[in-house]
């Protein structure tokens, strides 16, 4: 009854894998990914008062626009 208590932690499954080709290319998608989510938050924050401006827009209507493309992104 003197079995091998040792575990196999996840940790250990990341070090026996490794860091290779794959996990780096995932990265770099990952990465793109989240630049282009920011960029678009970013550019709402300018074409928001244009177009409110542009199309006569209450507040209130603005900001259901901006509401609208964050419940698309979701």
């Amino acid at each position: 009854m003197g079995g091998d208590t040792s575990t196999y932690t996840v940790d250990d499954a990341l070090l026996v894998l490794g860091f290779g080709k794959f996990q780096v290319l995932m990265l770099a998608y990952a990465g793109m990914g989240w630049i282009s989510e920011a960029m678009e938050v970013m550019l709402l924050s300018f074409v928001g008062p244009a177009v409110q401006l542009e199309w006569g827009l209450s507040s209130h209507q603005e900001s259901m626009i901006t509401s609208v493309v964050f419940a698309g992104m979701l």
